[in-house]
């Protein structure tokens, strides 16, 4: 019988050194982050830094009024990262410091987890930053935590190592007392991002079908159920509200999984390779195994769900249909990572022995290249941008914004920004706050303006007691067509009023 070998560690040195050393450079790009309020249209991250200074000015589960005429504080948005992160804001009273300094902070954590707790996959060093490596420095995981800005989201990943590796570890022991740790690990997966708990709880249930004694089913489920009980104060209200009082049920992200849209492409591309990777890794990894069943039970429902996803059908599963493709492809590049590191390489061909020892390293490249391509730097504003926050010391009541993109800020952005300011708007950047009749009504403003529909543009901002129109200068003219009183007009933009 051939000794057990999994992949060498050298083969995994070069990919590791290049990512490590391209995630460094885009940190350091980011870091403007800390001077300029991002306003393009790349990013989710003004959202989130709205929201921190929302917990600060408004509170938990409170009225708060920046946004949408006013809406309650994190009944539908996870408050994890938010409570989190409130020290830091109350430390540098500046949400762009304190939310890169926790960027950075997430990210190191994460490494010295992977580089810790690695040790219970029974992974080197070297496959430990590896691991840290592929997953927080590809392409996939630096457009999505860094450029895009998902703290959210980085935080539940963050989060899930440590619940893998414990899982991981009592897949074939008995539960003890260390074992309950989980606990806290999933409740807290649920309160920083729920569509990483939905996914997480596929690897739960995998563990739970390794359970073989009566006493430690019920004890995994226990554990499960505390988890709820702890992020109950704000689960609850979250499952008792979600259908009548959001959005989310209409939003039905899962279904992009389905868009072939050409900005879509490079998302295309890894639905494809990367569930079909983590299948085939499975498939050796098993009988790296000697096919247990511990193995095939503790991964099942993850290949499955590989599968499903392969093959676009999990827009059709409840609760799944409304998590878009990128925590899904987080997910499953998680796996796939973990069983490539774990892969006996006698298992497989010499030949294919060959591809994986390059193809790590061809992979790595081609990550940073779609980095370089795809993903942009960081966007200081522009001219017109800082124009239009020349503006907010003149906005007194509840504004809107028409007309701007692209040249101008991105709306949502700027609401965000606006927010910051404690400067009221009828939209903002996080819909799944407010009711689908609500979105779908603001939703009616922006088109009976773009449609120069003034009878209607006027009625609408009347119904969202509205006073405050900024646009584009090309816009302007038409903003006084409807009968709007100027305000203040720059070289850029305009300022227009109802009174």
């Amino acid at each position: 019988m051939k000794e057990y070998r999994e992949i060498p560690n050298k083969w995994l040195l070069l990919p590791a050194v290049l990512l490590i050393l391209h995630l460094i450079y885009r940190l350091a790009d980011y870091a403007k982050m800390m001077f300029y309020f991002p306003l393009d249209f790349n990013n989710d991250v003004s959202s989130y830094m709205a929201q921190l200074h929302f917990l600060k000015e408004c509170g938990f589960h409170q009225l708060c009024q920046y946004w949408y005429n006013g809406f309650i504080t994190f009944k539908f948005s996870p408050p994890g990262w938010y409570f989190l992160n409130y020290p830091l804001y109350l430390l540098f009273n500046d949400v762009k410091i304190a939310t890169y300094i926790s960027i950075v902070a997430m990210l190191v954590i994460g490494l010295l987890l992977f580089y810790k707790l690695g040790k219970i996959g029974e992974l080197s060093k070297t496959k430990r930053i590896a691991f840290f490596a592929l997953f927080f420095g590809s392409a996939i995981g630096i457009g999505g935590f860094l450029r895009l800005g998902r703290v959210n989201e980085l935080l539940s990943w963050v989060l899930f190592i440590i619940l893998f590796f414990m899982l991981y570890h009592y897949r074939n022991k008995k539960i003890d007392k260390k074992f309950y740790i989980t606990i806290l690990v999933y409740a807290a997966i649920i309160l920083a991002y729920h569509s990483t708990a939905v996914l997480a709880s596929l690897t739960w249930l995998g563990f739970l079908l390794t359970r073989k004694g009566k006493s430690d089913i019920l004890k995994t489920l226990a554990a499960g159920a505390l988890s709820l009980v702890l992020a109950g104060f704000w689960l609850v209200p979250f499952a008792i509200n979600i259908f009548k009082e959001s959005t989310i049920p209409h939003l039905k992200q899962g279904e992009w999984a389905w868009s072939l849209h050409r900005a879509d492409l490079y998302t295309n591309i890894a639905m494809i390779i990367i569930p079909l990777v983590a299948i085939i890794f499975f498939y050796y990894y098993y009988k790296s195994k000697d096919k247990s069943r511990t193995e095939l039970l503790f991964f099942i429902l993850t290949i499955i769900f590989s599968l499903l996803f392969f093959i676009r059908a999990t827009p059709l599963l409840p609760v799944f249909n409304q998590i878009f493709p990128d925590p899904i492809i987080n997910f499953i590049m998680f796996n796939a990572i973990f069983l490539l590191l774990k892969i006996d390489i006698n298992t497989i061909s010499k030949t294919s022995q060959t591809l994986l020892k390059y193809g790590i390293t061809i992979i790595a490249i081609a990550s940073i290249t779609i980095n370089a391509v795809h993903t942009p730097l960081f966007a200081e504003p522009n001219e017109i941008q800082k124009e239009f926050t020349e503006y907010l010391p003149y906005l007194s009541q509840r504004f809107i914004m028409v007309g701007t993109y692209p040249e101008g800020p991105f709306p949502k952005a700027f609401y965000s920004y606006a927010a910051t300011q404690n400067k009221n708007s009828i939209s903002g950047w996080y819909p799944e706050e407010k009711p689908q009749e609500y979105i779908q009504r603001l939703d009616g403003v922006y088109k009976a303006f773009n449609e120069n529909n003034c009878e209607k543009f006027r009625n609408e901002l009347d119904y969202f007691n509205t006073t405050e129109v900024l646009a584009r200068k090309e816009f302007c003219p038409r903003l006084e067509s409807c009968g709007l009183k100027k305000g203040i007009e720059m070289e850029n933009s305009c300022l227009y009023s109802t009174t």
